[in-house]
């Protein structure tokens, strides 16, 4: 089975569907009988900012010449004799074409091309269309996120969503029904000997994500300072500590730390680093203004024995019987924190019960061989 998978970036460039992209193809490469090509976009080196590890791609590689936009959204240089070679190159014998998000213009011009392929499957990340403050910017982003969807309806005949949350937002836009395919993680990246259980109360919290509207920032940094306030009201001098890790144009917002908040902020890191900083912490915080499906970094969380305290998350698992999740409204979030640092369990246990609730069918091999099999959920 040929497949060909198209993307916005890969790594180094650090992000959601970069990573999604990433680990996907390598778990349907390693089955048999698969052969898996990637398109890609160019990621310009400029913006590499940390490369302390060198991720393996043990794939076919297409990358195509792009300009890069908000240090985001790539935009096809179709004025190039390169990008037009690489399209030319890529045949048009694939029995599978898996499309990441509508967003993106390459995704649409080699969609096009493979429109007679069998299988032709547009992936929907998001909940909601992109939070933009500008009112101009976010009319022109809602005109091109319109034509995007509409260019994709047009050119797949497999709908997905990564999320319940995801699919029923998509449906509504487009009209197809969508069903689900699960965000996952890859266990092997995790390992258990960097833990130790040496202190009665959990204090230590972790931000990790983009720092832009919609993703929670000052909203978890609220949260924070307002659980930290009741412990002082109750004279409890073991206050929380919050680590930020991300970037965006939020950055600027972190503010110092203060009497009733210390904040370390650490800028964006690769993965293996936030996954050094997930064992080093006690709890993830997560307060989005949007609905959001079971992403990357709250699997990561539980699956390096974090709590997970959070507002409403949706994929197509039983999330809320992971003994590691607390789930609730913004306003109950300060509750939540104080709940979680006080529970009894070691953090060996809470890794076991993470990893039990991860090989329950939250693995990429395990979603690599549903996406083969057409073994999708439905909201």
């Amino acid at each position: 089975m040929k497949i060909l998978l198209v993307t916005n970036y890969l790594p180094p460039k650090i992000g959601g569907i970069e990573r999604v992209s990433h680990e996907l193809a390598a778990s349907l490469n390693r089955m048999q009988g698969v052969e898996v090509i990637v398109a890609s976009n160019t990621w310009p080196e400029k913006y590499v900012e940390k490369r302390d590890h060198i991720l393996e791609f043990p794939y076919q590689i297409v990358y195509f010449p792009s300009y890069t936009l908000f240090k985001r959204l790539p935009i096809p240089k179709i004025f190039s004799i390169i990008f037009w070679r690489q399209l030319r190159g890529l045949d048009r014998n694939f029995d599978l074409v898996f499309l990441q998000s509508h967003l993106f213009i390459l995704n649409w011009i080699i969609g096009f091309k493979c429109r007679k392929v069998d299988r032709r499957i547009w992936m929907n990340h998001g909940c909601n269309f992109v939070p933009i403050n500008n009112h101009l910017v976010r009319s022109i982003s809602l005109v091109y996120e319109r034509i995007g969807m509409a260019i994709s309806k047009g050119i797949s005949n497999e709908f997905l969503g990564q999320s319940e949350n995801a699919a029923k937002w998509i449906t509504t836009k487009v009209g197809v029904k969508f069903a689900i395919l699960s965000n996952a993680i890859n266990l092997e990246l995790f390992t258990e000997d960097k833990v130790t259980d040496n202190q009665k109360f959990k204090t230590k919290v972790l931000f990790v994500g983009r720092l832009v509207e919609g993703k929670g920032l000052l909203e978890c940094i609220s949260i924070v300072k307002k659980a930290n306030l009741i412990l002082t009201d109750l004279g409890d001098s073991d206050l929380f500590r919050l680590t930020i890790i991300g970037s965006g144009r939020l950055a600027d917002k972190i503010p110092t730390s203060q009497e009733s908040l210390e904040i370390v902020y650490m800028g964006e890191l690769e993965q293996p680093a936030v996954i050094r900083a997930m064992y080093e912490s006690d709890i993830l915080i997560q307060a989005y203004s949007q609905p959001e499906g079971l992403t990357t970094v709250t699997l990561e969380g539980i699956a390096t024995g974090m709590f997970v305290v959070t507002t409403f998350l949706s994929g197509d698992v039983g999330i809320n019987e992971c003994t590691n999740y607390f789930a609730g409204e913004v306003s109950e979030l300060p509750h939540l924190l104080l709940k979680s640092r006080q529970r009894s369990e070691s953090r060996t246990e809470l890794i076991a019960s993470g990893r039990r609730f991860i090989e329950a069918g939250l693995t990429w091999d395990v979603i690599a061989k549903k996406l083969i099999t057409r073994e999708y959920s439905n909201f």
